[in-house]
């Protein structure tokens, strides 16, 4: 009988050792690939790379990215750290530290956004932004040319280019081609009460999204919806088309209805309301004007409408 021929141990470990091998020469390779394509955004940084073997990861300090020139962004932080897996480019997720950013499309359509942090995902591919995800942390926020002073706990921003369906010639709107989601907690206006919001504004154009003066031309911002509420219920929805004028404002014409008219007109005045009970059936209010000087229609004669005296007075919306 023939004896067993025994292998020794390291033997049996080369294919496993080949493997890591391979993987580990395939893993820098997408490292030096990914290292290109910030330093091509950020050409000024200091990139340090690691997050071997299970993704790649960048990090970088006092980072500043300025992009475009009709629709300019710029985004500077403290720190930043962008992660992606080693073999798929999407989705990258962006950890910044105290970020600051600038989005400015013309003086009415433009946002300056403070945090203490921000977590980002963006997936790029065919060409365009397929979704890209924001949940920023103790946030402070100012809009277009308003001075108004807005802060959160914490805001999300989900942005999507949309690639529309044809809408019939009889419409008032173009195709939709981009989307933005925006959901807050403990939002306040200036110094008022703490409130939730959620909403949804569509870009509608002809073509694409990337030049502001061709998007002016027959374009509009669709609100489709917007609600604030707090602790015991829903105080305000609201819906409006916003559409650019030749001064580069926007005119804006729509509706709220709201349970809290009074304190609600107050906010639109910058006064403070006098303590208000809630209606138990909304009141619907016509908004007309620019968006950054909006106006909103009188209030109606309100005596005898029932109000739910059992529950907390309206919040202050606007302090």
């Amino acid at each position: 009988m023939t004896a067993s021929r025994r292998f020794p141990l390291w033997v049996t470990l080369l294919p496993l050792v080949a493997a890591i091998g391979l993987y580990g020469l395939l893993w820098r390779g997408w490292a030096d690939d990914f290292r290109a394509e910030i330093t091509a955004l950020l050409p000024s940084a200091t990139l340090e790379i690691g997050g071997f073997p299970y993704r790649l990861e960048i990090a970088t300090t006092k980072p500043r990215l300025a992009l475009g020139s009709a629709l300019r962004l710029d985004i500077a932080a403290d720190s930043a750290r962008i992660n992606r897996g080693p073999w798929r480019p999407n989705p990258s997720v962006i950890r910044l530290e105290n970020p600051r950013v600038s989005l400015v499309a013309s003086p009415a359509i433009a946002a300056r956004i403070n945090a203490a942090a921000a977590t980002a995902s963006i997936n790029w591919g065919e060409g365009r932004l397929r979704r890209q995800s924001s949940i920023l942390q103790a946030a402070t926020l100012a809009l277009g040319t308003s001075p108004l002073a807005i802060a959160a706990d914490t805001l999300e921003l989900h942005l999507r280019e949309v690639e529309g369906d044809p809408v019939p010639q009889t419409s008032p709107t173009r195709e939709a081609r981009g989307q933005l989601v925006v959901a807050a907690s403990r939002l306040r206006l200036a110094s008022g009460d703490a409130l939730t919001l959620s909403a949804e504004v569509l870009a509608t154009a002809g073509m694409r999204l990337t030049d502001y003066a061709r998007w002016a031309d027959g374009g509009t911002l669709e609100l489709t919806r917007l609600t604030m509420a707090d602790a015991h219920g829903e105080i305000l929805s609201a819906s409006a088309t916003l559409t650019p004028n030749r001064s580069q404002a926007l005119d804006i014409a729509g509706a709220i209805e709201t349970v809290c008219p009074a304190t609600l007109t107050a906010a639109f005045s910058g006064a403070i309301s006098t303590p208000e009970k809630r209606l138990r059936v909304p009141v619907r209010l016509a908004l007309a004007g620019q968006l950054d000087a909006p106006r909103l229609a009188p209030l109606p004669d309100l005596r005898g409408r029932p109000r739910r005296a059992q529950e907390p007075d309206c919040p202050q919306l606007r302090g």
